[in-house]
């Protein structure tokens, strides 16, 4: 099966993802062209034709599909595998228009409602309407398993809010860690008094010992230094 919709690039912010589409030369450019595979894609997707249109030759998708831009059909067929998952709440609106500098490409933009099921449900629309403008050629596409496949893909993916959520959970489990550390090692000048009233350390001796010549050996590594906070 001949690609006749190539993808070239895609935007995508917080509101739309913007595809910038090129139909290739050996496809059509309006439905009007190739009657059998727009009824192909009609088949395959009977309720696309109830799609509200406006702006074309009436009011709804049906008015306007059999003479209407290939890209345009694409973004309908986008938008009825969008629906067909039951994963998006409110209606998906998108627009079409052609990219005056070039003949055969098009920028397609689709409200974004999850970026990864609009760009799963574009690429696939792309296999389907190649398929149904390539002479319908080998299997014909299992809608069903498609959608399906799209909600899998999205429902495996991890879930935003979780993932900031466990980060922050870590985040403080490190700090409560190194709070407790630092808790139960520190120096308590209390306690240093108490040994050195006890006997335990001679100041004296201390000073008599920086008072000295170095020692011999005090050119030898004696390893790596440590230090603690004091608080």
């Amino acid at each position: 099966m001949a690609q006749l919709i190539d993808i070239i690039r895609v935007v995508v912010d917080p509101e739309y993802l913007t595809a910038t589409v090129c139909v290739s030369p050996d496809a059509p450019l309006m439905t009007s062209e190739d009657l059998e595979g727009t009824t192909r894609v009609y088949n395959l997707l009977p309720t696309i034709i109830d799609h509200a249109c406006v702006g074309d030759a009436g009011s709804t998708f049906k008015d306007c599909m059999g003479d209407t831009e290939l890209a345009h059909l694409l973004e309908h067929v986008t938008v009825e595998l969008l629906a067909r998952t039951n994963m998006v709440e409110e209606v998906v609106a998108g627009r079409t228009w052609r990219e005056l500098a070039y003949d055969r490409t098009y920028s397609i933009q689709l409200d974004c409602v999850d970026d990864v099921l609009v760009a799963g449900a574009l690429s696939s629309a792309v296999w389907i309407v190649s398929w149904a403008f390539s002479g319908g050629a080998g299997p014909v596409p299992d809608v069903e398993a498609t959608v399906s496949g799209l909600a899998q893909l999205v429902q495996s993916l991890p879930d935003p809010n979780e993932a900031s959520n466990k980060e922050a959970d870590t985040n403080a489990a490190e700090q409560d860690r190194y709070d407790d550390y630092y808790e139960g090692n520190y120096y308590d000048d209390d306690r240093y008094d108490s040994n050195r009233n006890d006997g335990r350390y001679d100041d004296d001796q201390y000073d008599d010992i920086y008072d000295d010549e170095p020692y011999e050996d005090d050119d030898l590594d004696r390893g790596p230094r440590m230090s603690r906070k004091i608080i």
